[in-house]
């Protein structure tokens, strides 16, 4: 039988955890002699430390010996005696550091000897003294917090660290988890700092076994016992302690790149390795298959990816939305990079020397290399940095990362006061009172900083002990408004934005009216954080200021920045910009590689994403697949023996994006989007206030994603929105979006195809050409204009290609003068047909001239900016085109100006202000406002009772208010006897008030106020949309000095009006009053025509024909009923227009008016459209694009038209897709006989393809060549009257343009229209060009006449829109034109004579003398 083979010792070294090898011969054979001593000496000292523990509360102060509060609890907020904290201080930390040495023994002891033995209770002993220790930690470091604030308390920054404090006590991490965090850190660490761990180890273990063989002969000898000095000897848990904490330190040195070995000891370390690190070869890596490839143009698999990954852009927000157990940070993907690469000084210095491999997993596009910003060779590498660049920058970032150390003590409690004590970082870490715990916290701090905790201590660099320049506090951002405004607001988009910002302007226009500062209503709410003083602390030497910068920091800063964060991506680093100043430069510098990291490639590389950050528009979320994605898919039918079934998805490309806030060229982009509806749709949202500055009004267009499916006719089933732009939208957006700005002083801007199912390069080239423009490029290389500043302050090194600041005084060629070397080319790629073709600048402009700036825009821009060619001021913010047509489409009118108004008044009278309801709640329904209106209407029926309504600007009475000359007329009638017959005559036309026999009186503006809200609401809307017609009408007046005479025009009547009465007799009162008798129209009336054609019965009769009497009186001067407007003349105010043209006919009719003819299209000749038919007919033969064809000249002089008539209202963009098969016009350019080289605005409605499916022939239709003649006509009525006959020429107002009647829904898109950028128009009223417009206005006119044709019997007759009034003698011709002008005029109150083309009072013979045009 072979011998048993000798036992082998079951320790397992201390040095390296591995088994001992050694033959076992004490203890039982368990272990060889050498762990048998080191096992005995370790149990006698965890029995001696544990016999000290026990004794140690004997030992304790008075102070925990008499408190009952369990040290858990315990604050020491009732110590108010330094030396009593100090003395627990001692007590407690004795206690800790014992507690720590019986704790390592025990895990010692049982791991290292008895590992394979039972638990008998050793890990509840543990646990229990594991929790023990950490009540003493918590108690050391309120003793450390109370004695710091009796010691610091009046120190201005005192308070500051006790917020910092607070903030890390709510964050603090469980110790469990501290110590699973704590071994990762040792994992990832190990290798850099074992070296000198295991060199000191190996080498005491040996110094031990010697000193135990020597022993070994004595012992042989002598059985003696050991003494307890002997066994302390082999006790190894000091050493332990102190190796433990010297982990910390070493960490924490080799983070903050300080000695940690001497030379010679690593030299030691090395030679002890198999084999030198530079001689030995690396292993070789397989290289991870990344997302994308940059060299190539395939696109990834898709089919292997994750179903997260397939599930991009708008599936991947209809994922979100049907998950109803998503989880918002699940979805957070600005979580902080991975960090735990803390390199050394030398691997940084070679990084920065060599190069990284540049990381593309994230990009997604084409990457044009040989470019200006990505020269040849920087492609797959970041270029290399200069010596002398990378030694200034270490010295640097070592400041840095002591800076970064001092700023992260600032949250720990318990080091504090150690931390201001010392003199420096080092004599900080040596100090023996910290304990094991706060190293440990503070490594994990250290070894994993935040990217904010990084910035600030790089701005702590750049500020020095000099605090940042004293900004005042920035204040919530308030527009200007009315009530009115904020109500218009809140109607046009609440379905859009939150209804903070509609309770946030209410609370500021209340503040102003009281005179009080704005408060916000996150202020109101206490939600606002009061922002610190500015105070600074000197920690370990250095001064630390208490807030962030919020200045940009420095291009030498984010450089900084960009080396010590590394493995931080650009997407991250955008949120610590303080402004979009900031960003942008950090994003110009990103694409010209000043930065040399790696991850910051993935930001922008693909040129896609390049132009569009180039140009100012940052996309966060965008689904460019629509025709992809949509399908059109239908079976079955009448003659199929399948039943009918369908299935459609129709979806939208949309982008989505950040542009600077209140910048001119962000508003001329979103002008410029604003105006092609028959394209691309927008949305923009104010960063800043959550205000939803533009879009869409209808709800229709706010779809992204819709479908339809089922059985029988598609066309029969509703479509099922699937995706809308609304609140939803936006916040699901804001889960899936991967980075965020750091401020909100910028706009989101949503830009969606109008059209379903197009390519998603022709959202992106309307996005990127309205960018040119709006960047006024006129040429390719205009794009590095605005990149020009600091474009000067760089240059590139020729051999390596990196790019750096110029010093100064240095004398290089800069990137500015790279950019403007004349050998530059330009690569073209054509998305579509996949092409790519290189040209010269002027070659590019050349051949696509509609992608660059113009002449033509140049005169558009005049005209919707005009600002900008007076002020260079660009901070300017973007509104919305706001005309009279515009704000009538909101509600705008004197129904919401009165409770706007009331509401004024009553936040006025109010003491406190109104809060929103729930002011508690987060939810939703808290924030409901209703309608605004009601809710207005609400405050104002608050006020107090005896509160009279003031209206004293009449912006609200206006329309009832009749002339203060009637006013006055009246007093003086009702002050005197009124004679049976003119009794009879004021109570045939309603104005004798029984009870009294006086005139009745107009009703007060309290009365009107009072009734306001009872009246019929189609009667006030129909007059505001009167005022605000006319109001659009005449700034719609392109003909030259027409607003000069309008305005001249309406001063004469308004100064007829509203001049004192109190002299003259009442002659033309009376004769007004007959007219309307004659008429048999009365005043009193409360009742109103919802007949649209019905011109009466309304409450406005007085007023209308007191204004068609004020409209005659002035050519009927000698007569006595026009007394009151020969007054007006010779009065002071209307002196100056005695001499006026308006008086003297024969000087009108001498000059005829410069305006073009009102022809139409269907009776213009053929031969008008000679020109355009060439085009038209070139542009088919060669398949050029229809906005193509236009010669460039054309758009100077049209675009500034179509702008005029935009801006005033006249035309708007239309929903409508910009196809000749949809928008039967085309605006053309064009020149009349009678007008040489004038050219103007003609469409032509020839319809070639069929658009608006007009009829070929209209029943009743009368052409122009059927309308009556008027010369005729009134040589028979001189004849009838020889001496006497008088007559009028009554000529209905127009633009050159277009007619003042209004369009109806159904007939705007048969009358829209295309222009020469592509644009899709519709009119707000009836164009001239509209085929047989003339008949249309002369049905009008017509239906109006008839109405009164009883009384007028033959004496008028018109002719399209010309009227021609024959009387008797002057006064039977005031009167019929009296009669007719008001017919005209009164309701719906948006139809006006022109007096400067009319002739009143003339003879036959002036007529006779007459230039053709007047009379047709």
């Amino acid at each position: 039988m072979p011998p048993l083979p000798d036992p082998i010792c079951q320790a397992l070294n201390l040095s390296d955890g591995k088994r001992c090898t050694n033959t076992a011969v004490v203890w039982d054979d368990l272990f060889c002699r050498f762990h048998g001593k080191q096992c005995h000496g370790l149990y006698a000292g965890y029995k001696k430390r544990n016999t000290q523990l026990d004794g140690l509360a004997e030992q304790a102060p008075e102070y925990l010996k008499s408190n009952e509060t369990p040290l858990a609890n315990e604050t020491f907020e009732r110590v108010q005696d330094e030396a009593v904290l100090n003395q627990i201080h001692s007590h407690l930390f004795s206690e800790y550091v014992l507690l720590g040495k019986v704790i390592d023994a025990r895990k010692l002891h049982h791991k290292h000897f008895y590992p394979l033995k039972l638990d008998y209770g050793h890990q509840a002993y543990l646990d229990a003294l594991l929790n023990r220790r950490h009540v003493v930690h918590r108690a050391l470091e309120k003793v450390v917090k109370r004695t710091a604030e009796v010691l610091y308390a009046k120190e201005k920054w005192f308070k500051w660290i006790g917020e910092v404090q607070k903030q890390e006590e709510t964050t603090r991490e469980k110790a469990a988890k501290k110590v699973k965090l704590e071994a990762a850190m040792f994992r990832r660490h190990c290798k850099k700092m074992q070296a000198r761990l295991r060199a000191q180890r190996e080498k005491e273990e040996k110094q031990r076994q010697e000193a135990f063989l020597e022993t070994v002969y004595q012992e042989r000898i002598s059985a003696a016992t050991e003494s307890d000095q002997d066994v302390e000897m082999w006790d190894p848990i000091e050493d332990f302690v102190e190796d433990e904490r010297s982990k910390y330190v070493d960490l924490i040195k080799h983070f903050l790149w300080m000695e940690v070995l001497a030379e010679e000891e690593e030299d030691d370390a090395e030679k002890k390795q198999p084999a030198s690190t530079s001689d030995a070869k690396p292993t070789p890596k397989k290289k991870p298959k990344k997302n994308s490839k940059a060299k190539d143009s395939k696109a990834p698999d898709v089919a292997k990816k994750s179903p997260e990954a397939r599930s991009t852009g708008q599936n991947r927000i209809l994922d979100m939305m049907d998950d109803e157990d998503l989880d918002p940070a699940a979805n957070d993907k600005n979580t902080e990079p991975d960090k735990s690469n803390i390199e050394t000084e030398e691997m940084m210095r070679k990084r920065l020397k060599e190069g990284v491999e540049k990381n593309y997993d994230e990009v997604y596009g084409a990457i044009l290399v040989g470019s200006l910003e990505t020269p040849h060779g920087t492609l797959t590498k970041t270029p290399p940095m200069d010596d002398d660049e990378i030694e200034t920058l270490m010295q640097d970032i070592k400041e840095i990362k002591i800076l970064l150390f001092c700023r992260l003590l600032l949250s720990h409690a318990s080091l504090l006061p150690a931390a201001l004590q010392a003199a420096n970082v080092e004599e900080f870490i040596n100090d023996t009172k910290i304990t094991e715990a706060d190293l440990r916290d503070l490594c994990l701090k250290v070894e994993q900083p935040s990217l904010q905790d990084i910035r600030d201590a790089c701005a702590d660099l750049l500020r020095g002990d000099e605090p940042e320049t004293e900004e005042a506090k920035e204040e919530e951002e308030y527009e200007d408004l009315s009530f009115e405004d904020i109500i218009l607001q809140d109607r046009r988009y609440s379905r859009l934005q939150g209804p903070e910002w509609y309770y946030d302007n209410l609370l500021a226009q209340r503040s102003k009216l009281l005179g009080e500062p704005i408060t916000s209503l996150k202020e109101l709410l206490n939600l606002v954080p009061e922002l610190p003083k500015k105070t600074k602390i000197q920690i370990c030497g250095k001064s630390i200021w208490n807030y962030s910068s919020e200045s940009s920091m420095s291009r030498e800063g984010w450089l900084q920045f960009s080396v010590l964060a590394n493995g931080c991506d650009l997407r991250k680093a955008v949120q610590l910009c303080r402004n979009w100043d900031e960003f942008s430069q950090l994003n110009f510098l990103a694409s010209w590689q000043y930065f040399p990291a790696s991850n910051w490639m993935s930001w922008g590389t693909d040129r896609l994403t390049k132009q569009l950050h180039d140009l100012g528009f940052f996309p966060f979320f965008g689904d460019l697949a629509a025709d992809n994605f949509s399908r059109h898919f239908q079976v079955g039918g009448a003659r199929s023996s399948q039943r009918r079934r369908h299935d459609f998805v129709e979806a939208r490309n949309i982008m989505v994006g950040h542009m600077k806030r209140n910048d001119s060229v962000t508003r001329r982009f979103l002008q410029y989007c604003s105006m092609r509806t028959g394209e691309i749709l927008l949305a923009v949202r104010d960063g800043k206030t959550g205000k939803i500055i533009t879009a869409p009004r209808k709800d229709e267009a706010l779809w992204t994603l819709r479908s339809k499916k089922g059985m029988g006719r598609a066309a029969k089933n509703e479509w099922e929105v699937e995706l809308e732009i609304g609140p939803d939208y936006f916040d699901f957006v804001e889960m899936f979006r991967n980075w965020h700005l750091g401020f909100d002083d910028s706009y989101e801007v949503w830009i969606w195809h109008f059209a379903p199912a197009q390519s998603g390069i022709h959202l992106y080239n309307v996005i990127v050409e309205e960018l040119r423009k709006a960047w006024r490029i006129q040429k390719p290389i205009d794009v590095y204009n605005h990149q020009e500043p600091f474009l000067r302050t760089l240059t590139r090194n020729k051999e390596t290609q990196r790019v750096r600041l110029i010093k100064p005084g240095e004398q290089v060629k800069s990137l500015w003068d790279e950019v403007q070397e004349p050998d530059k080319f330009f690569i073209v790629s054509d998305m579509l047909k996949n092409t790519t073709r290189t040209v010269d600048s002027d070659g590019l402009v050349n051949s696509s001239p509609h992608i660059f700036y113009s002449e033509a825009n140049a005169a558009e821009d005049a005209i919707l900016f005009p600002d900008e060619l007076t002020s260079p001021n660009r901070n300017v913010p973007f509104k919305e085109v706001s005309n009279a047509i515009t704000r009538l489409e909101d509600g705008y009118g004197v129904l919401s100006k009165y409770l706007a108004k009331r509401a004024k008044d009553a936040s006025h009278l109010s003491n406190k202000p109104s809060r929103p309801q729930g002011d508690d709640s987060d939810s939703d329904k808290s924030w409901n406002t209703d309608d605004s209106l009601a809710a207005l209407d609400g405050a104002a029926s608050k006020m107090k009772p005896e509160y009279d309504f003031k209206d004293d600007d009449g912006e609200v009475t206006k329309h009832w208010r009749l002339p203060r000359l009637w006013e006055d007329h009246i007093t003086r009638i009702n002050g005197g006897p009124i004679d049976a017959a003119k009794k009879k005559l004021l109570s045939n036309v309603g104005l004798l008030e029984r009870s009294s026999g006086r005139v009745r009186r107009g009703p007060t503006d309290a009365e009107f106020a009072k009734n306001l809200k009872s009246m019929d609401r189609m009667m006030l809307m129909e007059k505001d949309r009167g005022d605000a017609l006319l109001e659009a009408f005449h700034a719609g007046d392109l003909e030259p000095d027409a607003p000069r005479k309008y305005a001249e025009t309406c001063a004469i009547v308004n100064g007829i009006l509203n001049q004192q009465g109190a002299d003259g007799g009442h002659d033309w009162l009376w004769f007004a009053l007959e007219v309307l008798e004659w008429l048999e129209v009365r005043v009193d009336s409360t009742q109103y025509a919802q007949v649209v054609t019905a011109p009466w019965p309304h409450p406005f009769i007085a007023q209308d024909i007191l204004k068609a009497w004020a409209y005659m009186a002035p050519f009927f001067l000698d007569l006595e009923p026009c007394r009151p407007a020969a007054a007006f003349f010779e009065s002071e105010e209307g002196r100056k227009y005695q001499d006026s043209p308006l008086r003297d006919p024969r000087q009108r009719a001498a000059t005829l008016p410069d305006v073009r003819t009102k022809t139409s299209f269907r009776y213009r000749p053929k031969s008008f459209w000679k020109e355009w038919d060439a085009l038209v007919t070139k542009g088919k033969e060669t398949c050029t694009y229809y906005a193509d064809v236009y010669p460039p000249e054309w758009g100077v002089t049209l675009r500034p038209i179509l702008a005029k008539l935009y801006v005033a209202g006249i035309i708007a963009p239309i929903l409508v897709q910009n196809h000749p098969k949809v928008c039967p016009g085309f605006a053309t350019l064009n020149t009349e006989p009678h007008r040489p080289g004038k050219p103007d605005l003609f469409i032509d409605y020839a319809d070639r393809l069929n658009a608006s499916h007009y009829p070929t022939s209209w029943p009743g239709l009368v052409r122009p060549s059927e309308f009556p003649l008027f010369l005729p006509r009134a040589r028979d009525f001189a004849a009838r009257n020889p001496g006497s006959a008088r007559f009028a020429v009554l000529r209905l107002w127009s633009a050159p343009h277009f007619y003042p009647a209004m369009l109806g829904d159904g007939n705007r898109i048969g009358c829209s229209f295309l222009d020469c950028a592509a644009r899709s128009w519709r009119w707000n009223f009836i164009p001239k060009d509209m085929p047989v417009s003339e008949w249309s206005m002369y049905n009008n006119l017509k239906t109006r006449l008839d109405l009164v044709a009883r009384q007028l019997g033959g004496r008028v007759v018109h002719r399209g829109d010309v009227v021609l009034v024959m009387g008797a003698d002057s006064l039977d011709l005031l009167r019929h034109a009296m009669a007719v002008t008001f017919a005209i005029q009164t309701k719906p109150w948006f139809r006006e004579f022109d007096l400067w083309k009319s002739f009143v009072n003339v003879d036959i013979a002036f007529l006779e003398t007459l230039d053709p045009y007047w009379l047709d």
